[in-house]
């Protein structure tokens, strides 16, 4: 009798076998022009194994995005769920100590993700995230009444802003750590930008 856990595994192999042969070709060849044998031959397996686990190549790349996204929601709400107060000076904000660490994590994902975004609207769907998790600090920590300018463009700003920062940071071959980028965050979004800047105000 056949292990079901052993099938599970095997089941789960082919799939990362698959994702990685797909972001692999993503670098080489614009996304409407990959076929499903160009992944089944980079994975070095037929196509009705391809077919046995994903309907298209929009299935398989609908499907790696979903996977990633639902685990760094996963990641910042276990973050978020331990925090009390505001992060300090000299300690990361834990959204952004997840997220690029997450990031860095599952680097060649993201770095197909980001600087090439064959999903045409992954990069929404990343703001969306950040945005979220934001919001549930603000509601968590009852400051909903306290935000001093309209919070949807306050979202926006902090999400905006963070993505363009993953963005530059992917570019430059995440020159820093996880740590140093989280760390400079926090500290701007405390200080604000013109204190951040010298400014007195």
């Amino acid at each position: 009798m056949n292990d079901p856990r052993g099938v599970d595994r095997r089941i789960l192999r082919t799939r990362v076998m698959i994702s990685e042969a797909f972001l692999k070709i993503l670098p080489q060849k614009s996304f409407t022009e990959i076929s499903v044998v160009d992944i089944a031959e980079q994975a070095n397996i037929n196509r009705s194994t391809f077919y046995a686990h994903f309907l298209d190549k929009d299935d398989l790349l609908n499907s790696m995005v979903n996977e990633k996204f639902q685990l760094l929601e996963q990641l910042l709400a276990e973050r978020n769920a331990h925090l009390g107060s505001l992060p300090s000076f000299n300690e990361p904000d834990p959204i952004f100590a997840v997220m690029f660490e997450h990031i860095l994590e599952h680097d060649e994902f993201y770095r197909v993700m980001v600087l090439i975004n064959p999903a045409g609207s992954f990069n929404i769907r990343l703001n969306e995230v950040i945005k979220d998790a934001f919001f549930h600090r603000i509601s968590q920590l009852g400051m909903e009444q306290k935000v001093q300018v309209p919070l949807d463009i306050l979202l926006d700003h902090i999400s905006f802003s963070t993505t363009g920062i993953i963005h530059k940071w992917l570019a430059d071959t995440k020159v820093c750590s996880p740590h140093h980028m989280a760390l400079q965050l926090t500290r701007i979004a405390l200080l604000g930008t013109y204190k951040a800047m010298g400014a007195s105000v």
